[in-house]
């Protein structure tokens, strides 16, 4: 997560200077952080059977390093959108781009809007003239996870911040 927050390595070097102990602090803020994204996530994400909201976690990558995890494939066209109606910010570009074509044949999307007709009670027989306006249009992004992580980041900094304050008045007395 650091390295998207504009300043936040500054920052992180001024706390590493007090130290191991201070350096633990950064690792805790950093996963207290991550959790509260994840948690915002899941809060944002819309829901039909909730599965999506369920595969959403943070996961310790290394020491003061922690990402957020979207487990099922189907999250970043919940986010992004599809088709005509992708929107996709700046800085995610790279991420997004490995979503692009799909990953599912024609059989298991029609198979999927089926399955979403039968938990809405609308007749099977709909189903096809859906996907195929999916195909057409697209569908609208429904960001979640990105709103989480700008939110975040602005705590984040502000959290390390306040710690580097905290800090300095400590040993400056």
């Amino acid at each position: 997560m650091s390295k998207n927050v504009k300043n936040i390595e500054k920052v992180l070097k001024s706390i590493k200077k007090f130290g191991i102990d201070a350096e633990k602090t950064i690792d805790d803020i950093t996963g207290a952080n991550a959790l509260e994204i994840a948690k915002n996530s899941k809060q944002r994400v819309p829901k039909d059977k909730g599965k999506l909201a369920q595969s959403i976690y943070s996961n310790k990558e290394a020491e003061m390093f922690y990402s957020i995890i979207v487990g099922l494939d189907y999250g970043a066209y919940i986010e992004f959108g599809t088709g005509k109606q992708v929107q996709v910010p700046s800085e995610l570009k790279e991420l997004a781009s490995s979503f692009k074509g799909g990953k599912g044949s024609f059989k298991d999307g029609l198979e999927s809007i089926k399955d979403w007709c039968r938990s809405k009670g609308i007749d099977e027989k709909a189903a096809y003239p859906i996907f195929m306006s999916i195909l057409d249009k697209g569908i609208t992004p429904q960001p979640y996870l990105y709103p989480s992580l700008v939110q975040g980041r602005k705590q984040y900094l502000k959290d390390l911040k306040d710690y580097l304050k905290e800090l300095t008045n400590k040993y400056n007395k």
